[in-house]
């Protein structure tokens, strides 16, 4: 703001000048006030000077009047006031009365009315005298107009004079507050000889801005009058300084002269250490030009930037330990893995869905009593932890009421969440799991990113059910197995009758004797039933049909072997592994071309800021397809999208950042990723506009990442080592998975039954052969069967002698029968 463009020349106070008759001594004279000290000392100063170093044929005679404050005002025309220093703020507040807000206040009236009306507001300009500033400030407090995310200018070039240093160690006065002052010469002080101990002090100026143009004036006038007495030895004697009846004083052409001269005159390099504020130089109008105001911190006096009448604004470079110090306020909102409040959790494990879950138990934080940073933990508050070592800064997190990201309400034309709290400067840096877009970007910096991401789909994953001990039955149905062993059994019986008619299945049972006594049919029922059985079983048989209708017959019956076979085992694995997909979506474009499984996301997040934008013809159909879902697809969080997906078991699912994804997969085993990760985004930490540690934190986290720091911490806050998901859940149909006793011991149950079948049917084969023996060689059945039974566990004797009609035979003609 050009505060000090309208400067008037100074001197026009002091135009009140009355010349004796001689012409070696010039009367000059001033009104003080009775308590104006400082102003009356630089008056009598700068005369001193001048007659000091006048090498001119005159000299000045001081004469100061006093008045009381009965007195009433000097009619003197101010040509400085308020309304020039402002002219911007006033024609911006006519164009944008929204934007600016003015307000007038009046000496010892109630502050707390001024200040209540903008509450709310964060940047103020305040233009008052510095003896009632404290006062103001005072009563601004209580309207929480003195927080840390405040800002005051004071446009008051005495704002130095006052006493705003008193709040330097208050608590409740924590705003940024900048003002200006005239910037001072300090070759002055450094060679004028009277004013050298004062050098010490110039950066604090303590004098009054009126004390130091009180004396520049002074010496200003002194420097035309030198050059006019050279020139022109001799000047007008008097003047009349009464007043008219107009109340005004009467024009003097030797004063017209002076004014003049004084514009006019160029100041030499030397002449320059006259003046406390520099070089004066004046234009045609008399409007001083090339002068700079300072822009300064009031409560620890410390420089910031330079303005010139230019319009040039020039940084000082300030010292560290000037700074004030300050505590970062880090907005972030509720959330996994980010930011959590500190929980103690127990461990269990699920037998039915055969994962390990968790349960919460009490909290950390409020059992132990701690505070501030100390309560929370996750992937934000260790990374900040981090930035904060690494450049060296003091921070508090500051959860937002709304728990929110940052969405525009078009409505009110407002920012919520994370975002409005950086807009509305409540706080310095904003993270969490926050998507850099365009619409922030437009509001907000960021810095670099800190993690890369993209999206996917979030669905449910069926955990594999324990298979039946008949599971190997269900490639067919019930009624497909009864046709099949009604077909076997009709099919045998057919093959016998078949057989017997067919004359060339009768054969001679022994094929040397050229005359055999009979024809023997080898398909009886037993054989029969064997080359049926074998034939659906892919095993075929020893013996085989001889006669044409036969083998015709047992052709057609391969046919419808093979077939069946095939079919069972085709169907066999899927049946028994559940590999087999129920659905076909294998990824976005799968899922916006259907309408049987819903599908949404989050409301007014960044993934739903994607679908909503995008011109691509699947993420747009997509869009199209969750804005007309009834009931409505979309969430307020991801936390509700997973509950969703969760409870609906496969009909519901759920777009999302695939590393809200992970952490979600890797916790529960009925959740998978479907298809691969699309639209490309990053995560990095929101800042105010032109905030000037954005760069410091952007270096940090390279520096993280460069060290592997940040694949730490994700892995810290991802991986779940308790994760079992891979033991029981389903495999995509894309693998191959691995079938376990339990999904083929029904096989195994088959196998066990027809042995125990056939052992069963051996065994009374056997008993019934060992009752034979015992009758044939008269002996009792338990030693016949001994008998047989060792010769059974002889298994290396493989030749069994026929003993049965020899030993009859034999106990028939011995002599020592009985």
């Amino acid at each position: 703001m050009n505060v000090a463009t309208h400067y008037f020349l100074f001197f026009k106070l002091f135009s009140f000048v009355c010349y004796s008759d001689q012409l070696q001594q010039l009367n000059i004279g001033a009104f003080f006030y009775e308590n104006e000290f400082e102003y009356q000392r630089a008056f009598e100063s700068a005369i001193l000077r001048i007659n000091s170093e006048n090498k001119s044929n005159f000299k000045l005679l001081p004469i100061i009047k006093k008045l009381s404050s009965y007195d009433g005002p000097i009619a003197l025309k101010r040509e400085v006031h308020a309304y020039t220093k402002l002219q911007d703020l006033f024609q911006l507040h006519s164009l944008h009365t929204d934007i600016v807000r003015i307000r007038k206040f009046k000496r010892n009236e109630d502050y707390r009315i001024l200040w209540k009306s903008i509450k709310g507001e964060r940047r103020i300009v305040l233009d008052c005298s510095p003896n009632i500033l404290l006062d103001l400030l005072k009563a601004a407090v209580p309207f929480d107009l003195t927080g840390q995310f405040n800002h005051l200018f004071l446009t008051n070039l005495d704002t130095h004079s006052s006493e705003i240093k008193s709040f330097r160690d208050n608590p409740t006065f924590a705003m940024n507050v900048t003002a200006v002052r005239l910037k001072l010469n300090d070759d002055f002080y450094k060679h004028s000889l009277a004013h050298k101990r004062d050098f010490a002090n110039i950066k604090f100026h303590r004098q009054p801005l009126k004390v130091t143009l009180i004396y520049d004036a002074l010496m200003l006038y002194g420097i035309a009058l030198k050059n006019i007495t050279t020139n022109y030895p001799t000047i007008q004697r008097y003047v009349n300084c009464e007043y008219n009846e107009y109340n005004s004083t009467y024009s003097s052409p030797a004063g017209s002269y002076v004014y003049n001269s004084m514009i006019n005159v160029r100041i030499s390099p030397l002449d320059g250490v006259h003046f406390r504020s520099g070089s004066l130089l004046f234009d045609d109008n008399g409007q001083r030009t090339g002068f700079e105001i300072e822009m300064y911190e009031p409560l620890h006096d410390y420089g910031t930037a330079f303005w010139n009448t230019k319009g040039q604004i020039t940084q000082q470079h300030t010292g560290a330990n000037v700074l004030k110090k300050i505590v970062y306020r880090v907005a972030t909102r509720i959330g996994e893995p980010y930011f959590m409040e500190k929980f103690c959790f127990f461990f269990f494990y699920d037998c039915k869905n055969n994962y390990f879950n968790r349960i919460l138990h009490s909290s950390t934080a409020k059992t132990e009593n701690v505070t501030h940073n100390g309560r929370y933990m996750g992937y934000a508050v260790d990374l900040i932890e981090a930035l904060s070592k690494e450049i060296g800064f003091e921070y508090i997190f500051v959860p937002v009421a709304d728990n929110g990201y940052g969405k525009y309400n078009k409505e009110t034309k407002q920012w919520n969440g994370i975002i409005g709290e950086l807009i509305n400067n409540d706080a310095h840096m904003g993270i969490c799991d926050l998507t850099i877009t365009q619409a922030r970007k437009t509001v907000v910096d960021f810095t670099v990113p800190f993690m890369q991401l993209g999206i996917s789909i979030l669905a449910y994953q069926k955990p594999t059910e324990s298979k039946a001990w008949s599971a190997f039955l269900d490639p067919f149905t019930v009624d497909v197995w009864i046709y099949v062993m009604i077909s076997i059994f009709i099919i045998a019986l057919l093959f016998i009758f078949m057989a017997r008619i067919s004359r060339d299945e009768w054969e001679n049972p022994h094929p040397c004797n050229k005359d055999p006594i009979c024809l023997e049919n080898k398909w009886n029922i037993s054989n029969s039933f064997w080359l049926t059985m074998g034939s659906i079983m892919t095993a075929g048989s020893d013996i085989l049909p001889c006669s044409a209708s036969m083998r015709t017959f047992n052709a057609m019956w391969w046919i419808f072997a093979v077939i069946i076979a095939n079919s069972y085992t085709a169907n066999l694995a899927a049946f028994l592994t559940n590999s087999k997909m129920e659905g076909s979506i294998s990824g976005i474009q799968d899922l916006a071309e259907q309408t049987k499984v819903k599908f949404g996301t989050m409301e007014g997040g960044s993934t739903f800021t994607f679908f909503s934008e995008s011109n691509e013809t699947t993420y747009r159909l997509a869009y199209n397809l969750m804005q007309n879902n009834d009931p409505p697809a979309y969430t307020k969080d991801n936390k509700e999208g997973v509950d969703r997906v969760l409870k609906n078991n496969g009909s519901y699912m759920f777009l999302m950042e695939t590393t809200s994804l992970e952490y979600n997969t890797e916790r529960n085993c009925k959740l998978k990723m479907l298809g691969e990760k699309f639209g490309e985004k990053h995560y990095a930490i929101a800042v105010p506009f032109g905030a000037e540690y954005r760069s410091n934190l952007s270096v940090a986290i390279l520096k993280l990442s460069e060290r592997g720091e940040l694949f730490q911490l994700k892995n810290k806050w991802w991986k779940n080592h308790n994760n079992t998901c891979h033991e029981g859940v389903q495999m995509d149909a894309s693998e191959t998975p691995d079938m376990t006793f339990s999904e083929v011991r029904g096989i195994f149950y088959t196998l066990g039954v027809g042995v125990i079948v056939a052992y069963t049917v051996g065994i009374f084969e056997f008993l019934i052969y060992t009752q034979k023996v015992a009758a044939a060689e008269k002996l009792t059945f338990k030693k016949a069967f001994l008998k047989e039974i060792i010769f059974v566990l002889c298994v290396w004797n493989n030749k069994k002698p026929l003993k049965l009609a020899s030993s009859n035979s034999s106990k028939a003609t011995s002599p020592n029968a009985p």
